[in-house]
């Protein structure tokens, strides 16, 4: 048998064993150990506190809750304005209307900042 009917029938059986697989457990997270996916659980786990300068920017913009309920549960991690090196680490998310600077510590998540995207905060809540 030559070398490329070896790779053909090969890969008819690993294509075959993908789709069992697939077929047989069809509710299975494939995509859960990505680190946006970790990130997004360990803060839905956790208590959220917002900041007074959170509370008041939601107040100021008219933020609704299922806004950033909705950003918490689908929004995406922007590793590039995270800073993840640190003991406490701060993350923001974001998803098309609104962002959000997250600082997650052990039991406790804490929203730092939230705004909307493009809208300045007010300077009121800048020195609460």
């Amino acid at each position: 048998m030559k070398f490329w009917q070896r790779l053909l029938r090969y890969l008819i059986g690993f294509g075959l064993g993908c789709l069992l697989v697939f077929w047989m457990f069809p509710h299975y997270d494939w995509l859960g150990w990505l680190p946006g996916k970790q990130i997004r659980q360990q803060i839905q786990q956790s208590s959220l506190q917002f900041s007074p300068k959170s509370l008041c920017t939601i107040q100021q913009q008219m933020i609704k809750e299922e806004d950033w309920r909705k950003v918490l549960e689908d929004g995406t991690i922007n590793f590039e304005k995270s800073s993840t090196k640190d003991k406490e680490k701060l993350y923001q998310l974001e998803s098309d209307i609104i962002y959000m600077r997250c600082l997650l510590q052990d039991t406790l998540t804490q929203v730092v900042e939230i705004s909307r995207i493009g809208v300045p905060i007010n300077d009121q809540c800048l020195n609460p």
